[in-house]
C-alpha cells in the first residue's frame, strides 16, 4: 500500500510537471503571438505617421504653390487692367467709360485685387496684431464676394479676418472697405481714423477725391484701381511703387 503511494506521487508529479511544461508552451505562443500583433501595430502606426507626415509636407508645398500662382495671376491682372490707358492715367478726370462686364466678375475681380493689394503695402512696426482684420462699411454687393474671397486666406502672414466695421477701443483694423451707401459717413471716418495707419479702400470716386486711398471700379470690360499715395503716407503706411505703376496714380 506504501509502494502504491509512492508510485502515485511519482507519477502525480510527473504529470503535473508536463501539464506545467505544455501550459508554459501554450502560454509562450500567445505572448510571442501577441508580441508579434503589437510590433506589427507599432510598425503600421509609423508607416501611417510617414504617410500623415508626407502628405502634410505636400499640402504646405501644394498652399505655397497656390500663393505664387494667386500672386501672379493678380499681376497679370493688374496689368491687363492699365494696358492701352497712358492718357486716362496721366488725367484722372477723363470721364470713366461705362462698364460692359458682367456684376458677378467685376465683384469676384474686385474681390481678388482688395485681397492682394495690402501685400503691396506696409504697416509700421508698432502695428502688433495676430490677425489681418478689415472692416466693411456699408452695404455693397461686393461684400459677400470679398468675404467669400478672403475666407481661408492670409495677409502679411495673418490670417485675413472680414467683418463689419465696429471700432472698439483696443481694436485695430488693418484696413476698411467703404461702400458706396456710406459716402456720408465717410468724412466722419476719415477724421476719426487720421494719422492712424488704416487703409482706406473706396469704390466711390467722390470718396477718392475726398482722400480714399485706393479707388477700384469697373470701367469698359476692365476692373481699374488708382492709388492715392500722398494720402496713404499720410496715415503712416508706406506703399510699394510696384502698385502705383500697376494702378493709376491720382494725381
Amino acid at each position: 500500500m506504501v509502494k502504491f503511494a509512492i508510485h502515485f506521487m511519482k507519477y502525480k508529479v510527473v504529470y503535473i510537471s508536463l501539464f506545467l511544461l505544455l501550459a508554459s508552451c501554450v502560454s509562450k505562443k500567445k505572448y510571442n503571438a501577441l508580441k508579434q500583433r503589437h510590433d506589427q501595430s507599432i510598425n503600421e502606426k509609423v508607416d501611417l505617421e510617414t504617410v500623415l507626415n508626407k502628405v502634410s509636407v505636400e499640402n504646405d508645398s501644394l498652399k505655397k504653390r497656390l500663393v505664387l500662382v494667386d500672386s501672379l495671376f493678380m499681376a497679370e491682372r493688374l496689368k491687363n487692367g492699365i494696358s492701352g490707358n497712358t492718357a486716362a492715367s496721366s488725367d484722372v478726370s477723363v470721364k470713366a467709360k461705362t462698364s460692359t462686364i458682367s456684376k458677378t466678375v467685376e465683384y469676384d475681380t474686385k474681390a481678388l485685387y482688395i485681397y492682394n493689394i495690402p501685400n503691396y503695402v506696409f504697416w509700421p512696426g508698432t502695428v502688433k496684431t495676430d490677425k489681418f482684420l478689415i472692416g466693411i462699411m456699408g452695404d455693397s454687393k461686393l461684400n459677400a464676394a470679398l468675404a467669400s474671397y478672403m475666407y481661408g486666406k492670409n495677409i502679411h502672414r495673418m490670417p485675413a479676418v472680414v467683418e463689419p466695421y465696429t471700432p472698439a477701443p483696443g481694436k485695430f483694423y488693418h484696413m476698411i472697405f467703404v461702400a458706396d451707401s456710406k459716402q456720408k459717413e465717410f468724412s466722419k471716418i476719415k477724421k476719426d481714423l487720421e494719422k492712424q495707419p488704416v487703409l482706406l479702400i473706396v469704390e466711390n470716386q467722390s470718396l477718392e477725391k475726398a482722400g480714399g486711398h485706393i479707388y477700384v471700379y469697373a470701367e469698359g470690360d476692365k476692373v481699374k484701381f488708382r492709388v492715392n499715395k500722398k494720402q496713404i503716407e499720410k496715415a503712416g503706411l508706406n506703399v510699394s511703387e510696384q502698385l502705383v505703376k500697376l494702378g493709376q496714380a491720382t494725381q
